[in-house]
């Protein structure tokens, strides 16, 4: 199955491995990343426009491309993070009246046994439950950001109202996106679109940590290339029949495949099909910019 879904050029053992090296490199970049403060929410659309001008002078001032498009895609917050306290209030106050009422009923009870402590558990998880849904929804909605085009053809970059640092890192990969269409009029597989714009982000962020010197810059970018880098070494190392070193395989991501366990670490929901065009477009992007350099990895838009 692995074999099905992969490009032939990305499923050779020595790409495994220069793969496994490159994960190692950015692993331990994540590792040793001294975090500042990551800025205040972008809530106002002036200061979300502001910054998407900051992305695309800084795309132009430091990718070679052979020609940056004129039009520039709008804006829209949808602004969901603003208005998710008030829902976990409004959930508290419809769930602590139940909650109250059987946590008193179980106060009458003198004698312990497995029935009232299993009733005490099930109204203190009544409790808990806000919480695990504010957090499961707050990151979900930071991932949720994406590029379209309207009814009408005009490009839209929606977003919510992320910390400064985070917002211009999703940003770059959205705009991104806008860069390869304008310059390519979409086409090709959905993985190379994806890797296109995580390489770009990536040269992006490094350049904003540059300017500001501060290392938050990196962070969102480094967790979801790790993760995708790391998935894609999973499913190169099946389709070659080859084990992944323990210290790989150890390497913590933002994609857990357990339900339960997504809901109490409050990592985001991903569906299979959209992290492998993922995980496949960053190997091979990754892998050509170490091989040819990132500005001419930029410039190609086909792989065999």
């Amino acid at each position: 199955m692995a074999m099905q879904i992969l490009p032939k050029s990305l499923t050779t053992t020595e790409n495994l491995q220069r793969l496994i090296e490159l994960l190692l490199e950015k692993e331990t970049l994540r590792s040793s990343l001294h975090l500042g403060d990551f800025g205040p929410r972008v809530s106002e659309a002036e200061d979300a426009q502001s910054l998407l001008d900051r992305v695309i002078q800084v795309s132009r001032k430091t990718l070679t491309l052979d020609e940056h498009p004129q039009a520039v895609p709008s804006l829209r917050l949808t602004r969901r993070l603003s208005r998710l306290p008030r829902q976990i209030v409004l959930l508290y106050l419809l769930l602590s009246p139940v909650g109250l009422f059987f946590l008193y009923l179980t106060s009458k009870e003198s004698e312990a046994s497995a029935a009232l402590w299993t009733a005490r558990g099930a109204i203190f998880a009544l409790f808990v439950i806000p919480l695990l849904f504010y957090r499961r929804a707050r990151i979900n909605i930071e991932h949720e950001c994406g590029y379209v085009r309207d009814s009408e053809g005009r490009s839209v970059i929606v977003i919510d109202q992320l910390r400064t640092a985070q917002f211009q890192s999703y940003l770059a990969h959205e705009y991104g996106h806008h860069l390869y269409l304008e310059r390519w009029e979409g086409g090709n597989k959905e993985w190379v679109r994806e890797g296109w714009a995580r390489l770009f982000q990536w040269q992006i962020v490094e350049q904003l940590s540059r300017q500001e010197e501060n290392q938050t810059y990196l962070y969102h970018t480094l967790v979801q290339i790790i993760g995708e880098l790391k998935f894609a070494c999973e499913i190169i190392s099946r389709a070659l029949h080859q084990r992944l070193p323990l210290q790989v395989r150890r390497i913590r991501t933002i994609y857990q495949r357990n339900p339960l366990l997504r809901l109490l670490t409050g990592t985001p929901g991903f569906s299979t099909i959209r992290l492998i065009d993922h995980a496949v477009g960053t190997a091979l992007y990754f892998l050509e910019a170490d091989r040819i350099g990132p500005q001419e990895a930029l410039l190609k838009r086909t792989f065999d």
